[in-house]
């Protein structure tokens, strides 16, 4: 974690991930520390910070706060029991949580379509984490005709993507976290960054 973040996605990332490790440092601390000692925090005070971005993430409605969560947290978390029947990590229950409210979320979006929960789980992780996977790799893997993936795509992605002419919820969602994160003196602009 940092004292500051000139990145409110950078903010995001670290402090979900950090919740995720349960308190301990950041994984990405070490990536800081070469950055020079003053930025990195550890311990009590990584967990303060992650705790201070958090409170301004728990402002937003539900919505927003899902959409982020399915964006920047981290899918799965690492397992250390080292038994055999253990792939070494679990789904991360919060992301999990998130990724199941955005599909019932938008499910109004796909009335008189069959409904496809797999697919439309798929989507909306492949849209949120811009995760590239073609229209028949997704049709393939959820049972659903490439036709059925494209009809899908074109009604969720300017919902939850926007066009180019008009934000859509993640837009919405982003905008107010960094409102919110610049309020509270924890991103901060480049100018601000290299007088502290």
């Amino acid at each position: 974690m940092k004292d500051h973040y000139i990145s409110t996605a950078e903010a995001l990332r670290d402090a979900l991930r950090h919740t995720v490790e349960s308190g301990s440092v950041s994984s990405l601390a070490p990536l800081h520390q070469s950055a020079g000692a003053n930025i990195a925090l550890e311990g009590t005070d990584a967990s303060v910070q992650a705790a201070r971005i958090r409170r301004q993430l728990e402002r937003l409605p539900m919505a927003q706060q899902a959409i982020l969560v399915v964006s920047y947290a981290p899918r799965h978390q690492r397992c250390n029991c080292r038994r055999a029947c253990c792939a070494g990590h679990y789904a991360n229950p919060e992301w999990a949580t998130a990724l199941t409210f955005m599909v019932a979320h938008t499910a109004v979006i796909f009335v008189g379509h069959m409904p496809n929960l797999k697919l439309r789980e798929a989507l909306v992780t492949n849209l949120l984490t811009h995760t590239a996977e073609t229209q028949v790799a997704l049709a393939q893997r959820c049972g659903a005709h490439r036709q059925t993936v494209a009809q899908h795509i074109a009604l969720l992605s300017p919902v939850l993507l926007g066009t180019r002419t008009q934000g859509g919820a993640f837009d919405h969602a982003f905008a107010r976290i960094d409102e919110l994160l610049r309020e509270g003196g924890i991103v901060v602009s480049d100018t601000e960054a290299q007088a502290a």
